[in-house]
């Protein structure tokens, strides 16, 4: 099948199964898509406003579209300025947002809250009730972070009224933070608790951490029996980073790791070595040899995996940004260097494009490659137009660690069998008796006819053979005519013997 034709099913099914459509939400009917209505902001916060803010007097900063609420990206008055890389952090801020909301519709038995992320330390208020808490402070100064992803929140269906409601969320953060506020741009909504959490459940998260998991074992296991395949050690680099990353942005991650400062510190720790694994992997494999560009990155990454465990959560982020600058470069090398170049090698050497796609690696990896490219894109646009939060990246990275095992499967396959046929032909050629010998057995040669047949081949005529074996020549004759039946030779005397040393040639 053409992998391009593969490719296109893919995407397709996955997009059917993950994508928040349409159809879906009018299946529930009940959905309050939040981003529809204003959101208000100020700084400070006063606990009289959980209930009924006075929003129009002239302390909020209203924004009527929103895609996300960073508090950094909002334009607030006064906020500190912060010098870039700067290794530490500003002290913690407090900040009200207030989200206004119509309801027409009943309340199911178990509505739900959906945001998308919220940080740092935060506490949620529907109509003046305390919903949701996580304010982790000492002296006003936080101790324990809690950003958070896919956050699932129920909500008591009392608290819900038709017509006016509020949801007011009180913020505490470094201003300087991008995580304080709300990071992702979408979603925010309220809807039924069976939909929010059937829609936004993880096991499809954690199915593609275990197939990760299982490819790490694979690939120790292959190393751990040919070490000379020092590829699958980066392999396995590869696939630890990237399944330390999809596990520690997990919502029940925070079980074992509640401050998520730690966790966002391991997140880019961990994410920070899949590229130089991958870059060293893709120039052992198809130019045989670590490049100069490859070393000095793979030094830059651990600088930057390294610098970020030790200073403030915004000198990560900032470094994240270096990083993704740095790899987008990394990547452009990798394409070229070890797929095109390696790939326009045998192009001129005779062989067929498609033929290299599908029996070099550089080609195998080429296809893959591309793949993720694809789907990269298609989740930049979605975060910036679409909307619908389906991460095909993550997939198709998985896909790409399932096509990559293949590929070294296949390939150590085809190489053992290249290796036992040149085993085979030098073992013709320095020993060619033994050779003989496998021959003769093979055919089924008796062991007289087997001195009869190192007889000839050796170069002697029936009346000499005879001689030496003390046969008589009409005796030989009915020995060389089985060995000559045996080997499928209906012709006799020269042209049979001729016949005869090409079959023990092959």
């Amino acid at each position: 099948m053409d992998y391009r034709y593969f490719l296109a099913v893919f995407l397709t099914v996955l997009s059917t199964l993950t994508a928040p459509t349409a159809a879906q939400v009018r299946e529930n009917q009940f959905y309050i898509d939040l981003q529809k209505f204003p959101l208000y902001i100020k700084t400070d916060f006063n606990p009289s406003d959980v209930a009924s803010p006075d929003l129009q007097d002239g302390s909020w900063l209203v924004k009527e579209q929103w895609y996300g609420a960073v508090i950094r990206r909002l334009g607030l008055p006064e906020l500190p300025k912060r010098a870039f890389l700067s290794p530490f952090g500003r002290p913690e801020q407090e900040w009200t947002f207030a989200l206004p909301f119509t309801m027409d519709v009943e309340t199911p038995i178990i509505p739900c809250l959906y945001l998308a992320t919220i940080g740092i330390n935060w506490e949620i208020y529907l109509n003046g009730t305390l919903i949701k808490k996580e304010m982790h402070l000492t002296d006003g100064r936080i101790v324990e972070q809690h950003y958070e992803r896919n956050v699932i929140i129920p909500i008591n269906n009392s608290l819900l009224q038709k017509g006016k409601n509020i949801l007011v969320f009180r913020i505490v953060g470094d201003p300087t933070d991008y995580t304080t506020g709300f990071t992702y741009q979408s979603p925010y909504y309220i809807a039924d608790y069976d939909y929010v959490s059937h829609k936004h459940n993880e096991t499809t998260q954690i199915i593609l951490i275990s197939i990760l998991a299982i490819l790490w074992v694979y690939h120790f296991l292959f190393y751990a029996i040919s070490r000379e395949n020092r590829y699958s050690l980066l392999c396995r680099f590869f696939f630890l980073g990237m399944g330390f990353y999809y596990l520690l942005r997990t919502h029940w991650i925070h079980q074992f790791i509640p401050n998520t400062s730690v966790a966002i510190r391991l997140e880019y720790f961990f994410l920070y070595f899949v590229i130089p694994a991958f870059m060293a992997y893709t120039d052992r494999l198809c130019n045989g040899r670590y490049f100069i560009v490859t070393k000095i990155y793979g030094a830059f990454c651990v600088f930057l995996a390294v610098s970020q465990l030790f200073f403030s959560r915004t000198y990560g982020s900032e470094s994240a940004a270096i990083w993704e600058a740095a790899s987008i470069i990394a990547i452009v090398w990798i394409f070229i260097n070890n797929f095109i170049f390696p790939i326009n090698r045998e192009l001129k050497k005779g062989k067929k494009f498609a033929d290299t796609l599908v029996n070099t690696y550089p080609g195998n990896l080429l296809i893959a490659y591309l793949m993720i490219g694809i789907t990269s894109v298609f989740d930049l646009i979605d975060s910036a137009v679409l909307h619908y939060s389906l991460h095909l990246t993550s997939y198709s990275i998985v896909v790409f660690a399932l096509s990559v095992t293949f590929m070294l499967f296949r390939m150590s396959v085809i190489k053992d069998k290249e290796f036992k046929e040149k085993s085979a032909l030098l073992e013709k050629a320095t020993n060619p008796e033994s050779a003989r010998e496998k021959v003769f057995k093979s055919y089924g040669l008796t062991e007289r006819e087997k001195e009869v047949a190192r007889l000839m081949v050796e170069g002697f005529d029936n009346k000499d053979i005879g001689e030496r074996l003390f046969l008589s020549s009409r005796a030989i004759a009915f020995h060389v005519t089985n060995i000559f039946r045996k080997f499928g030779i209906i012709n006799g005397k020269n042209k049979g013997r001729a016949m005869f040393f090409a079959k023990l040639l092959n």
